[in-house]
């Protein structure tokens, strides 16, 4: 049986920010079949069923919580980049013009 691996590599913070929106639609394409699943459980009386997609449901709205943080440190981390290139560039043009 051969053994998939996904290799991801980040080659800037800009392709882990796209990552996670990818990652973040596909959560949202899940929330929106469990919640299809979950009202034809509830109609067959599969409460089994019913408990184990609340249970995913519960974890997705976690990870979506998570994925939100990681867009907003992803967003951070651009901005300190932006802000010590600046200063570098500063600092450089302030070493030319002495």
């Amino acid at each position: 049986m051969p053994v998939h691996e996904t290799q991801v590599e980040f080659d800037s913070i800009e392709s882990a920010h796209d990552f996670v929106d990818v990652l973040a639609a596909t959560v949202l394409d899940a929330v929106v079949d469990l919640d299809r699943d979950r009202k034809i459980a509830v109609a067959d009386g599969d409460k089994r069923r019913v408990d184990a997609i609340d249970l995913a449901q519960y974890k997705l709205k976690a990870l979506t919580r998570h994925l939100h943080q990681s867009r907003r440190i992803l967003n951070d981390l651009r901005s300190i980049r932006r802000l010590l290139l600046e200063e570098r560039r500063s600092q450089l043009f302030l070493s030319h013009t002495a």
